[in-house]
Formats: C-alpha cells, structure tokens, sequence
C-alpha cells in the first residue's frame, strides 16, 4: 500500500541497496503487523530484509531524511499556509529480548528493557497528515536508573529533555517552504525554559501545555505563580471542541464544552539556571487557559494550560490557538498505528541498532496508513486508485461484496476504505461512523493475505 519509489533515491552510496529499501518498504507494507517473514513470504525475501537492517551503509536517518523530503513536497503541493508539527516520545517495550543487545531502561522500571522514541509529524489545521519530519531513538542506560534528581543541574545538552530542542532543529523546514508558517505542538513534557528561549531566538512558533508551576510577573510587576496568575484573568467565551474516540486508553468520542481564559505575561528564568548567563531572565510569553465545563460522570475533563510564542491578542486568536493544539493528538495517533497497526514491538531481531533501522522503516509505513484513512474521510470521492491498483481494487470489490464480476469504474477511496474496514470487522452501520485506524490496518492484514492467496488461484 501506497508508493514508496521515492526510496529508490535514498543516499546510501550503493543502487542495488537502495533498490532493496523501496522493495522492504512494499514488502512490508502488504502485512504490517505480520512477522517479517510472514510480511515476505518466502526465506529468501526475509532474509534480505534482515540483510539490510544489518547493513552498516543503511541508516535510520537516511530513511527520515526520505521522508522529510516526501513531506514537504506533500506540504508545497497542499498549499497549505499553516503547518503544525506535534511532537512527543514513547517507549518500545522488548522487554521480551532476552537474546537482543543494547537495550536499556524504559518507564523507570528495571524489569523492562526497550527503545525510547522521540518522533514529530507534520499536519494541516483540519488534520491532513503530510509525513514524518524526524525521529530519535536512544537506549537508557540501566545504570542511570532513578539517578533523574541527579541530572536535574546538568546542562540541558546532557540531559534527555534536550531532545525537544533538537527536534526543534530537525522538524524544521521553514528556511525550504517560504510563505508558510510552522508551528510547533508541545505536550506537558515540553515545557521546558530552554525551549522556549531557542525557539524566540530562532524565530520558531510553539504551543506546549504547561506542566511546571512557574514564576510570572504580571502586568504591575508583581511576582507570582502561573496557576494562580491565570486564575485571575476573566472568562472570555467558551468553545466547543470534538473529542475523538480513543481506543487504547478507552475514551469515548464527546463533544467538550471549553471555558477559555488568556492573557500576556513574563515568565521568570528558573532558579535552577540562574548561571545559565547565555539565557534570557525574562520570556514573554501568551497563556491560554482552557477547562471544560458540564462533562459527563466518568470522563476526564479537558484542563489545559498553553504556553505560546504565537500571536493571542483576542478571544478568536485564542480559540485558534487551543484548535490547533488539539491537532496533538495526531502523534498519538501516529504512535498508537505504529505499535499497533504496524506491531513493532513485536520485531524479534539480534541488536537494538538494527530494530531501529525497521522502526524507521515501520515509521513510514503508519504514516501511510494515516493519509489513507484522512483522505478516504475528507476526500471521498476520489478514486481508489490513488492507493490501489487495478488488480488490487477489483479483487477488493469481488470479495468485499461476494461477487465474480467487478465494475469498469474503480470505487472512490471512501467506498475502498469501507470495503477494506469490513474486512477487518467494521459492521458499516448508520451509527457506526468512519472506522479508525485500527479496524483499517486489521482489514489491510485481511485483504493482503487474500490479495496473495489470489495469485495462486489465476
């Protein structure tokens, strides 16, 4: 599923090499979350794959690096005057490696062993996904293990937080797209000082949710903390917000009621980079306060607390600033098909450099899954083929409707995605609405595997 040539330019100083990436990329994609051998089917396919990832030439950064470029050509062609980049981190657990070495520390629990990731996306303001921008991976070391007090008054460089920093440098393409303006998303552990200095430096544009209690001076210079300076600014409207569904943590798709608060203020350097000179005392920053009122027993409700560099000068500005913030979810979205759809924690290889070699390469993958399934609900009507080839789409509709004969016409994207959503259990009821990600990628692993079996009955 979808068109991974651009990989055959990958800068690996070898064309047969390259040649073999877009080939694993198409390999791979027809199973996502079958093992490598099964996504292959025969040893020899397998075996090139594992071939490859032990490659020293063939290097994650060299398969985001594609990306990167896929995704800006995506955005030119998009003409989109406002891009959002959310970025966010989680933990790969392999804990049940045994064999595998180089793995490290995950979720402070020395029990478990893994890979921690570190990935930003680029979307639209409607939530049109356009690519991965970039990706870290790094091991912790076990030896480190409940040291996090310890690294607390190391420079920020030496510490794990200096990833949204870098991330800042890497997910940026503002110098490539004149005209458009990035902006990026941030949750609750990006609120870090550092950040926000090297962004006002560099003339980037964030939103994070704040997590620390910071020091602020308010418009009569007086000294105070964030949470009780926003307590003080007025209730300027409210909003309405959808909440979409979410299957791994269990919650359910509302309509959230959001009482809005905003204001301008500076917020104080932390004491604890006082000698930190290179750093500005002061920030001036924009808050927004959003908390939803009215929520149903048993939901969590909505608490937000931004922090932006970006203009929040009236009550819309500020609803613009919490809509675009709610285009975060995407990097969930995007972790959630990565682990789920594309099983990779599942991957059972010898070294964890080599894993990370196929998380980038998996990486790719979920992103197409993504734009499959936006485009299928926000572009209905075009044709299938935009994703699927003749071959592939007609034997889609014959087993999709129990029939022999398929029509001269393909079937719009929608009508594809639906058929390929049945396959994965999706009933297609009024009250059903659009299927998600997860019941797409289950019928994908469906069709595919009759889409193999098919070759053998022509």
């Amino acid at each position: 599923m979808g068109d991974y040539s651009a990989y055959k330019e990958i800068k690996l100083g070898d064309k047969m090499l390259s040649d073999r990436v877009e080939k694993t990329l198409e390999q791979l994609s027809t199973n996502p979350s079958a093992s490598i051998s099964a996504a292959c089917k025969n040893r020899h396919q397998s075996k090139a794959v594992y071939r490859l990832a032990a490659n020293k030439k063939f290097t994650a950064d060299a398969v985001i690096k594609v990306s990167r470029q896929e995704t800006i050509k995506r955005i030119s062609e998009s003409g989109s005057h406002v891009v959002l980049i959310p970025q966010d981190t989680t933990s790969l657990n392999y804990s049940g490696l045994k064999n595998t070495g180089g793995l490290g520390d995950i979720n402070d629990n020395q029990n478990n062993s893994g890979i921690m990731l570190h990935s930003a996306i680029a979307v639209s303001e409607k939530g049109q996904p356009f690519g991965l921008l970039a990706e870290k991976a790094w091991v912790r070391p076990k030896d480190e293990l409940g040291k996090r007090r310890l690294r607390n008054h190391l420079p920020i460089e030496e510490k794990e937080s200096y990833k949204w920093l870098e991330t800042l440098d890497s997910a940026n393409i503002a110098n490539e797209l004149e005209g458009v303006h990035f902006i990026h998303l941030c949750d609750r552990e990006g609120d870090v000082y550092e950040l926000f200095a090297k962004a006002d430096i560099e003339g980037a544009t964030y939103i994070c949710r704040r997590m620390r209690n910071r020091t602020v001076i308010n418009e009569n210079e007086e000294t105070l903390s964030i949470g009780i300076y926003l307590n003080t600014l007025p209730v300027a409207g409210e909003l309405l917000i959808d909440v979409p569904r979410d299957s791994h943590t269990g919650r359910k798709a509302r309509t959230a009621r959001l009482e809005i608060r905003f204001g301008r203020t500076l917020i104080k350097k932390p004491s604890m980079l006082k000698k930190h000179e290179n750093l500005p005392d002061t920030l001036e920053v924009n808050l927004v306060s959003v908390q939803e009122i009215d929520f149903s027993a048993g939901a969590e409700p909505i608490s937000w607390q931004l922090i932006t560099n970006d203009k929040v000068e009236t009550f819309e500005d500020a609803v613009t600033c919490v809509r675009r913030y709610t285009q975060r979810w995407k990097i969930e979205t995007f972790h959630f098909v990565l682990k789920s759809g594309c099983a990779i924690e599942k991957l059972q290889i010898s070294t964890s450099e080599k894993l990370v070699k196929l998380i980038a390469l998996y990486s790719v993958i979920a992103l197409q899954i993504m734009i499959l399934t936006f485009l299928a609900r926000t572009n209905p009507d075009m044709s299938c083929e935009i994703a699927f080839d003749e071959d592939e789409w007609k034997i889609l509709f014959k087993v999709a409707r129990k029939t022999k004969t398929a029509p001269n016409k393909p079937p719009t994207i929608y009508e594809a995605v639906i058929m390929i959503a049945e396959l994965g259990g999706f009933l297609a009821r009024k009250s059903d609405g659009f299927p998600g990600v997860s019941v797409i990628w289950r019928g994908l692993n469906s069709f595919y595997s009759i889409l193999e079996a098919s070759k053998f009955l022509t």
